[in-house]
Order: structure tokens, then C-alpha cells, then sequence
């Protein structure tokens, strides 16, 4: 038996030794040269390093500087001090000067030569002052009037910035690629500063496209990928292999806990809706969207076969003095097309209608008491602040809400988003809401609308929950 085993050793160690000796000669360097496909491989290691050597210029890393502001006990009126004891903070104290410090770093990108910077809005929040640093490490402050905010845009959590200076810095830029012609399985190359790590470049493929219901803002249109993305990366760009940005890297998914790092789900804002709110707030000094005035909602089996369509968003109000009405648009259409495009979602029928400018025409294809017919409705101007809205998704996604109205009638909270204002209001899925800001609401709309006229960015609801009625201060996302 010892020698049956000891045989059956030798022999596998006298086959593993004959391959070793196939891939290598003893006393020389184990070489690869031969290998089939190794060109390829070569080829393609060029590309990335040729793109990430040439795209880091146009790179630029932002820090966000604020003053630590004093405890609240320290912010006090006098007469509270006197009334909890707590003592007047000394004058030398409250005189001294508070400098700026480092809050957070994030990325972003030059998209036109005369210095304009493409950023995610989250990145420069609540700034006391700024520091863009440039690739060739120059420095530049709004502190020192070097840098301006341009301007921002919260339902999409971008802002444009401008390195201030002659017209003609000629820096190098880097250009949008035709997101609808991107696949997925595409490459993909992140730059930016993760976790401190200036200009760091990771390489991945695009997961999948048109990505939303994130709850975190307004307008969602995200470009999943698995090129690492972590704290730091956000504004930076998301590449294809001819340098051109496909994305705005914004947030990743990760594994819950403690944990901060990516897990290789990250997820860019689509550069195809970053370049038309980049171009607005440069070109035009606002994000400029049309609007139509209806609310929408989606079509389950069940209304479907009630209204006779296989596909299709239903309008559950055209809100009256606003242009669908007014073209004649109404309660209990179903839309089918925007323009040439089919749709079977409220989001479907936003980002169609956001493919075009106020003034323009938009042919709405709808189906109405088993009848199809094209009605031409002149699109409006959203407010500059985003109130007029052409579905209820906005506002409602920016708090982190969803609502129906269910076999009673009743306004009920069918969904609230993790980490929103919602979900820090307390309210709870299964919640009837009956009052916002003291008026009645049984419809979507209404609550919309009464949402949207909210003063101070709160609005109180007034909830019930299980038989028990109270008030709850909701933050209204402005």
C-alpha cells in the first residue's frame, strides 16, 4: 500500500515538473512573448493608459472649505444662557477670526476652454470658500476671486464653475460622448480623487443605462458601472475609450455598515443630460425645461384593460390654465408617443418632453375613449426654481415620497425613500396623509402643488396613522 501511494506521488510530481518544464527552460526568465492574444492584450493596456496620460489635464480636483461653526448652546439668545445657566462665551472667543477648513473633497471636469468646470452640486454644498486645483497643481480660490460659482442645478446635483481670467486660458477640455449610442458592456474609465488620491484612473464597463428611482434627486438618468468609484470621485468624469465624458460620477452602492468603498456598483449621471444642463447654465444662465401641467401614472394590468391599451401613461389630471389643457389634453388620456417616441412610464414621458424647448410643439399621441388622436400642445417654461412640473415624480422624488390614493379614497404614503426628508420626518409606508400646510389633499396633485407652495422649505403634514392623528414638519428639498 506505502508503495502503491509513494508511486502515485512520484508520478504526479514527474507530470507537474514535465509541465513546468514546457512553459519555462531551467536557468532562464519565464517568457510570455508567444503567447496567442498577448498583442491584444497589449494594445488595449496602450488605450488605457494613453487616454488616462491624456484626459488628466482636463481633470481637476475641488475642495470644499467651511468654517466650523459654534456649538448651538454657544448660538443662544441671552435670556436662554440666563435661564439653563450656561455661560456668555468669552469676547476674545467670539472675535476671533473663523478660517475656512477642508469639509470634503470631491472631482471635476473641464468641458470648455475658456475654463468652465463641470461638478456635481453635492461636492460644493454649503461652501464657505472653494480650491480648484488644476493637474499642473496651480491653485485656484474663490476666496482670492479666482474661481466663480456659475451656476447650479439641485434636481440633477450638478454645478458648473469658472476659473475667472481672460477669455482666451485655452485649457484643455474634454468633450461629451452620444450617450445613446453607448452599449452595455462598454468600457469605461473613471478619473478623480478618491479618498484624497489625486487623479486616480479605474477601469470597468458600463453595467446598464437609464438607470433611476434612486429617490435622490429630482431628475434621475444614471449610467450604472463597476469601475471603481469612491468618496472623492464625485464631479469627476466617466470615459469611453476616445476620452469623451459618458457620464458625471455621482454615488456608488455599498455593502451597508461601516463600509464607504465601492463594491463595484457605482452609478454616473448621464452625460447626455449633464451636457444639456451645463450648456443652459453657460449659455442661457438657468437650467431651461419645458413643462406641460399634467399629473401621470403608470398603468398596472388591471387599467389597462379598463382603458383598452397595452401600453401607455395615463393622465390623472391636466392641470387646468396650463398648456396640456389648454391643447386639450384632459383627465383619462392615455399618452402613447411623445413626438416619435413610445412611452409606458412617467419618467418615459419626462426626459421625452425634456428633448425639447419651451415654445416648442410637442405631438402627444393619445388614446381616449378607444379613439387614437395627436394633440399638439406648445410646452411652457418651468420656473427657474422647478415648481412647474410636467409629472409628479419631481417634488415627490426630492423628498423621498410616493403616493396613491387607495379603494377609499385616501391619500396614502405607499413608499419612502431610505435616507430622504421623508424617512427623517418620521412617516411610514401606510401612512393617509390628510392636510399639507393646512389644506385638504385626496389627490396626488394636490399634494404636489401644495408641496411646491410651501414657504421657509417646510411643509407640515398633518398624518394619520392607525386611528391616531398628529403633525409632521416635512424638509421640502428647494
Amino acid at each position: 500500500m506505502l508503495t502503491k501511494r509513494f508511486l502515485t506521488a512520484a508520478l504526479t510530481f514527474s507530470l507537474l515538473g514535465s509541465v513546468w518544464l514546457a512553459g519555462a527552460v531551467r536557468g532562464e526568465p519565464v517568457r510570455m512573448d508567444d503567447i496567442e492574444g498577448l498583442e491584444t492584450a497589449l494594445s488595449l493596456q496602450r488605450v488605457f493608459a494613453t487616454v488616462a496620460e491624456r484626459v488628466s489635464p482636463a481633470v481637476v480636483v475641488i475642495t470644499n472649505k467651511q468654517v466650523r461653526r459654534a456649538p448651538d448652546h454657544m448660538q443662544m439668545p441671552p435670556a436662554f444662557r440666563f435661564f439653563f445657566g450656561i455661560p456668555e462665551p468669552e469676547p476674545e472667543r467670539r472675535e476671533r477670526p473663523r478660517i475656512p477648513q477642508p469639509a470634503g473633497r470631491g472631482s471635476g471636469v473641464i468641458i470648455r476652454a475658456q475654463g468652465y468646470v463641470l461638478t456635481n452640486y453635492h461636492v460644493i454644498r454649503d461652501h464657505d470658500e472653494l480650491e480648484l486645483m488644476l493637474h499642473d497643481g496651480t491653485v485656484y480660490s474663490t476666496a482670492r476671486e479666482q474661481l466663480t460659482v456659475v451656476g447650479i442645478d439641485q434636481h440633477t446635483d450638478l454645478a458648473v464653475l469658472k476659473i475667472n481670467g481672460e477669455e482666451d486660458l485655452s485649457l484643455p477640455y474634454l468633450q461629451f460622448a452620444d450617450t445613446e449610442q453607448l452599449r452595455v458592456g462598454d468600457w469605461t474609465i473613471a478619473v478623480g480623487a478618491p479618498f484624497n488620491f489625486d487623479y486616480s484612473v479605474t477601469v470597468g464597463v458600463v453595467s446598464q443605462k437609464g438607470r433611476h428611482g434612486m429617490r435622490l434627486h429630482a431628475l434621475e438618468n444614471y449610467i450604472q458601472t463597476d469601475a471603481s468609484i469612491n468618496p472623492g470621485n464625485s464631479g469627476g468624469p466617466l470615459l469611453n475609450v476616445h476620452g469623451e465624458i459618458v457620464g458625471i460620477n455621482n454615488f456608488i452602492v455599498t455593502g451597508g455598515g461601516l463600509s464607504r468603498g465601492n463594491t463595484g456598483v457605482g452609478f454616473a449621471i448621464d452625460g447626455g443630460l449633464a451636457r444639456q444642463v451645463a450648456e443652459g447654465i453657460i449659455d442661457e444662465g438657468e437650467v431651461v425645461r419645458p413643462w406641460l401641467g399634467i399629473s401621470m401614472q403608470e398603468l398596472d394590468s388591471e387599467l389597462k384593460r379598463e382603458f383598452g391599451v397595452e401600453w401607455g401613461v395615463l393622465v390623472s389630471e391636466a392641470i387646468e390654465g396650463d398648456p396640456a389643457a389648454e391643447s386639450g389634453v384632459r383627465a383619462g388620456d392615455v399618452i402613447l408617443k411623445v413626438g416619435d417616441q413610445e412611452v409606458e412610464s412617467a419618467r418615459d414621458v419626462q426626459f421625452a418632453v425634456l428633448g425639447y424647448r419651451p415654445g416648442d410643439a410637442i405631438d402627444l399621441l393619445v388614446h381616449r375613449d378607444g379613439e387614437q388622436m395627436t394633440i399638439s400642445v406648445v410646452a411652457g417654461k418651468r420656473d427657474a426654481d422647478g415648481s412647474r412640473a410636467e409629472d409628479t415624480t419631481d417634488v415627490l422624488a426630492a423628498v423621498g415620497l410616493r403616493l396613491e390614493v387607495n379603494a377609499a379614497g385616501a391619500l396614502v404614503v405607499v413608499a419612502v425613500a431610505p435616507d430622504s426628508p421623508a424617512e427623517a420626518a418620521g412617516l411610514q409606508r401606510g401612512d393617509i396623509l390628510r392636510e399639507v400646510n393646512r389644506q385638504s389633499v385626496d389627490e396626488v396633485a394636490q399634494a404636489v402643488r401644495a408641496l411646491q407652495a410651501s414657504r421657509g422649505g417646510v411643509a407640515v403634514l398633518y398624518v394619520e396613522r392607525r386611528g391616531s392623528r398628529f403633525f409632521v414638519p416635512l424638509r421640502v428639498v428647494e
